[in-house]
């Protein structure tokens, strides 16, 4: 019994089912769940069920909901559990048959469909436009949103790892047309877009290698200069429009020359493994395809490590090898099975990004408390507990909107762009700034600062960023004054909308006692809005 693929159900509509069919076979549910990452079966094969975490009691009912609707509309509802406040379980079976139908797998498969959420999509591309230094300082404005989209793009289908990196390093044309090939605009020497190349994708430092060898490492000073000459055949000219160039291969590379010896030298990797075939490279007339097919090969011993690495790090604020962008023997991992294990199951995935997000926030590592106890209040390396961070600038201002229900207005941007998607630094957003947004410079994780600061800490408590959301006259206190909701309603909106939970008996009291003082609620509510997003519970993610 077949009941098609993953893919075939998406397009089909549940159908009812009041019994007289045969449940779906194990074999076949087990096949079609290989096409579901996160669900498994139950119940001897009767019923399916997937977890999730979320960040939040709100995040968990907003789901919870746009679920129920989906149920609605296909006449099929599964089971639906939330455990504490961040816990949330999908359950499907078909009840008329005591068993597995095939509306279970219809609604698996559109459920898995509602966790494609642009906001997942601008948050990534976010960080590999930081990561590629996305700026229109290198590559013009037109060039900057070209590139801003193929990135976005890239993270939208779930464009597999290795094939993101391998277009990056053989992107030719025009960088209108092919926006890939604005990468080789942002550095435009072949030792510079190298340093780059390592220091993002193999999570090395090879800049260190250019005047003198490593005096710790393996990597030489010929190192350095025999893998720049991999870049010594991109060829630049202008394009149609001042905003456009042309990448192409030069016929004759331009000479890289070692300054220690003053000789031109060969382009030769640093390393050979499994996975690179030298003899059948050399047919390849490009030296950047060489390069790719090198770099981007599974037996690549830094590739996908240092990639799971650093996704390791955005979740748990510190990477197994940290720095991250900083492999080398003198910096072991903490915790070398870990590292294996997800470098492994990544390269299993094939480079399927999505896949490593899902893997991380599903551990109870990730999923560990804030709060840490007499026997690991000490541990910043072994992830005994969550450690708390400051949410990033870009996430700050457009959380601050949210809350307030402030409209975003930011020059430059149609009316509604969030700071998250905002093309690069050059948008002139002063809060930004200052809350540690990274010009996109260096490829260096270090560029994007979390350290608080006391001008932070000035702008929180009367900067016009916050005040001006929490007074704007279309904002969520100006609408609840307008429907004159009482004192309670208003207290628990501002909560809710805010640190996302319903007030405390206790806090719930001081606020009523205090709007009572004030006697003015516009006023009143409005101070408890600016304390509780002045609060951590707002202001750090934990």
């Amino acid at each position: 019994m077949s009941i098609g693929t993953i893919e075939e159900l998406k397009t089909k509509k549940c159908q009812p089912c009041e019994g007289g069919v045969p449940p779906v076979p194990r074999e076949e549910a087990e096949r079609l769940l290989k096409d579901l990452p996160g669900w498994e079966l139950t119940e001897e094969g009767k019923r399916i069920r997937r977890e999730w975490t979320v960040k939040h009691f709100m995040a968990a009912m907003d789901f919870f909901n746009r679920v129920a609707e989906l149920a609605e509309d296909e006449g099929h509802h599964p089971d639906l559990h939330l455990v504490g406040y961040r816990s949330v379980t999908i359950e499907l079976w078909t009840h008329a048959i005591g068993g597995l139908s095939e509306n279970d797998f219809i609604t698996a498969a559109k459920i898995d469909e509602l966790l494609k959420s642009p906001e997942f999509v601008d948050h990534w591309t976010l960080k590999w436009s930081d990561l590629l230094m996305s700026n229109r300082k290198y590559i013009k404005e037109k060039g900057v949103w070209a590139f801003r989209n193929w990135i976005r793009n890239s993270i939208a289908t779930n464009k597999p790892y290795n094939q993101f990196a391998y277009e990056l390093m053989t992107a030719s044309g025009s960088t209108l047309e092919n926006p890939a090939a604005n990468y080789f605009r942002i550095a435009r020497e072949p030792e510079i877009v190298m340093e780059n190349m390592t220091q993002v994708f193999i999570g090395t430092r090879f800049m260190c290698c250019q005047c003198h060898d490593h005096p710790f490492e393996r990597w030489t000073q010929t190192d350095y200069y025999q893998l720049s000459a991999f870049f010594s055949s991109v060829g630049r000219k202008a394009g149609a429009s001042a905003d456009e160039e042309i990448i192409y291969s030069l016929r004759t590379p331009q000479p890289v020359v070692h300054v220690g010896t003053g000789q031109a030298v060969a382009a030769l990797f640093p390393f050979t493994h499994e996975g690179y075939d030298a003899e059948k490279s050399k047919s390849l007339s490009d030296p950047r395809d060489q390069l790719a097919k090198w770099l981007t090969a599974k037996e690549n011993p830094y590739f996908a490590k240092s990639l799971v690495n650093r996704y390791w790090s955005y979740f748990t604020n510190r990477g197994i090898i940290d720095p991250v962008d900083d492999i080398r023997s003198s910096n072991p991992p903490t915790n070398n099975d870990l590292l294996e294990a997800l470098e492994d199951d990544f390269i299993n995935s094939k480079f399927d990004l999505k896949h490593l997000v899902r893997t991380i926030v599903r551990s109870h590592t990730y999923q560990r408390s804030f709060r840490s106890n007499k026997w690991n209040e000490d541990d910043a390396i072994n992830y005994s507990h969550n450690i708390p961070r400051r949410l990033a600038a870009e996430q700050l201002y457009d959380t601050i909107m949210i809350a307030t229900g402030a409209p975003n207005n930011i020059p430059g941007v149609p009316a509604g762009f969030r700071a998250t998607q905002l093309p690069d630094p050059k948008i002139d957003v002063s809060f930004l700034d200052m809350f540690g947004r990274p010009p996109r410079e260096s490829p260096c994780e270090c560029e994007r600062s979390s350290e608080v600061s006391l001008a932070q800490t000035l702008n929180l408590v009367n900067g016009p960023t916050i005040a001006e959301a929490i007074v704007h006259p279309n904002g969520l206190i100006a609408r609840l004054i307008k429907e004159k909701a009482n004192n309670r309603k208003l207290i628990e909106e501002i909560y809710l909308s805010v640190i996302c939970k319903f007030p405390t008996k206790d806090e719930l009291s001081t606020a009523e006692k205090y709007m009572a003082e004030i006697n003015n609620p516009s006023e009143a509510i409005q101070d408890l809005m600016w304390a509780l997003i002045n609060s951590s519970a707002f202001l750090f993610n934990r």
